[in-house]
């Protein structure tokens, strides 16, 4: 089984969203990624693809992408079984 998580940290203020198996390991759920993180002005922060804790690209996207407030994507990273390819 697994469910959805949400949290918000202290630190800077901002939301995070984790998909974990009942094992407490991050891990996609259908096409949605595994974490995600989002600005306080709403602005998506980060998305990440895991499958059972490690990352990994989903169909050819990039297994990890982040942005910076302003809604421009500063990097993107792709990973098969938690090791970078790209």
């Amino acid at each position: 089984m697994i469910t959805l998580q949400f949290k918000t940290t202290t630190n800077s203020s901002r939301t995070k969203s984790d998909w974990k198996t009942e094992n407490n390991r991050l891990h996609r759920l259908n096409s949605k990624p595994a974490r995600q993180l989002w600005y306080q002005n709403g602005q998506k922060s980060c998305e990440e693809y895991y499958e059972n804790n490690r990352l990994h690209r989903l169909n050819g996207k990039p297994a990890q992408q982040t942005w910076y407030t302003n809604g421009q994507k500063s990097y993107e990273l792709y990973y098969e079984n938690g090791e970078c390819i790209k």
